[in-house]
This record gives C-alpha cells, structure tokens and sequence, in this order.
C-alpha cells in the first residue's frame, strides 16, 4: 500500500525528473504518429527498415536536443526532424518540408486546445501542468489519441496529396521557398504560444491558432491549384504534340497519295502504249 501512496505522490506533485523520464517514451510514440499522419497523406512509401530508423533515430535526436539544448531544442528539432525525413525516407525536399509542416501544426494545435481548456477545467496553471506528471500524462495521451483518430479518418477517406511529382522546377523552387518562410513563422508562432500561453488571454491564443491553420489551408489550396495548373499545361503540351504528330502524318500521307497516283498514271500510260 505504501508503494502506491509513493507511486500517486510521484505522479501528482511537482516532479520533473519524472517528467523528462516520461517524455523519453512520449517522444517514441509522438515520432510514430506523425509518421503515420504524413507518410500516409503524402503517399510515401517506406519498407520496414527505413520506419524502424525513422522512428528510433528521429526520437533520439529530439530527445538529445531537449537535454542538451532546451533553448534551441524547438529550431533544432526541426532541422534534425527535416534531414531525417528526407535522408531516410529519401523522398523529395518539398515533401520533406509538408512532411514537416503537417504534423508540426496539427500537434501544436492540438496541444495549445486541450492545454487550454484542461487548464481551465482542473483550474491549474501552466507550470503546474507542466510539472505534475499526472497532468503531464494525461494532455500527451489525449493528443495522441487524437492524432490517431485523424489518421484512420485520413486512411479511411483516402486523403491524400499526390500532385507533387509532376510540378517542374521553377515551380518546385518558389514552393520550396515558401514553406521554408511558413516553417520559420510557424516555429516562432508556437514558440510564443508556448512561452505566453498562460499569460495571453484565450481570445488572442485562438485568433493565434486561426491564423495558422487559414495560413495551412491557403497553401494547401494554392499548392493544389499549382499542381493542376502544371499537370494541365503538360496535357496540353501533350496534346499539341500529338496534333504536330498527326499534321505530319497527314502530310507524309497526302505526299504518298499524290506519289502513288502520278505512279499508276505513268504505269496505265505504258500499258496503253503497248
């Protein structure tokens, strides 16, 4: 009996070294969900042994990076997030960055909403949220489930983004470059959303998050319009070949035709002379 009264002593006072022991196997399983959300919305196709480094390595280098370097831990969770994405999936650059965009929102969203609103029903503060492992605990599982609950929605209904291939370069670069922009704000937004959240009052921390996701959703329809637009001046390119194509053919056949009659003329001529 004792040890359970230890065990729920741990878990609802102030204990950060049983946070950052928490946070090692939450990170595992964060890492993991992402994963699933944006492998499975960008069609990326990986075999057993690039998910296994992908989930292991880039939990490690999070973790690394949140001892090591907690001021920095948010930038260089990005870059490290970003190189793993590409080296060991060895998809793209652009997908690379949607890869990082994607989950990066919808976990900041989702832990800046339930943050919120389970700050004000336990009417507790931010740093005691953050320091009582039970809180802890609860909030990370409650994201988690979500995160989960929208990738079955997302496999189930077959969302996906598959137009990305056919982009050429020009266009591939200004893509490119502004996701970079919209990484570089969005990280700087959730730094502050998580720094001020206790201070910021609740209608500036939704127009905050509003702001974000109509940014997500804008670029998300303009990187569709741009790919059709590609997809459809490649058909007309195509089509203008295969008309060029048949021009040609129509000539070659008009040019035989012409050949072929002045040929049987000249023969009945010989035939009639003789």
């Amino acid at each position: 009996m004792e040890i359970f009264q230890t065990i729920w002593t741990s878990l609802t006072t102030p204990n950060i070294q049983l946070i950052n022991i928490i946070s090692i196997p939450l990170t595992f399983l964060e890492g993991y969900l992402q994963f699933l959300i944006f492998s499975t919305v960008l069609n990326i196709f990986t075999t057993k042994k690039q998910k296994v480094i992908y989930v292991i390595l880039t939990p490690l280098l999070m973790i690394s990076c949140n001892f090591l370097l907690p001021q920095y831990s948010v930038f260089l969770n990005m870059i490290f997030w970003f190189l793993s994405v590409i080296i060991i999936l060895r998809i793209s650059i652009l997908k690379g960055i949607i890869a990082l965009i994607l989950p990066s929102i919808i976990t900041a969203l989702l832990d800046s909403l339930i943050a919120k609103f389970a700050l004000l029903f336990f009417n507790v503060t931010r740093e005691q949220a953050s320091s009582i492992p039970i809180y802890r605990i609860s909030f990370a599982l409650t994201i988690y489930l979500v995160l989960y609950i929208m990738y079955k929605l997302i496999k189930h209904f077959k969302f996906s983004i598959n137009l990305l291939d056919n982009i050429n370069k020009k266009k591939k670069a200004i893509l490119i470059c502004n996701s970079l922009v919209g990484c570089i704000a969005i990280a700087t937004q959730f730094y502050l959303i998580g720094y001020y959240n206790e201070m910021l009052p609740f209608s500036i921390t939704i127009l905050s998050l509003l702001s974000l996701i109509t940014y997500f959703l804008i670029s998300i329809y303009s990187l569709t319009n741009v790919t059709q637009l590609q997809i459809t001046e490649q058909s007309l390119e195509e089509a203008q070949l295969y008309n060029k194509s048949l021009k040609i053919l129509h000539d070659n056949v008009r040019a035989f035709k012409h050949d072929f009659s002045n040929i049987v003329q000249a023969i009945g001529r010989l035939c009639w002379n003789k």
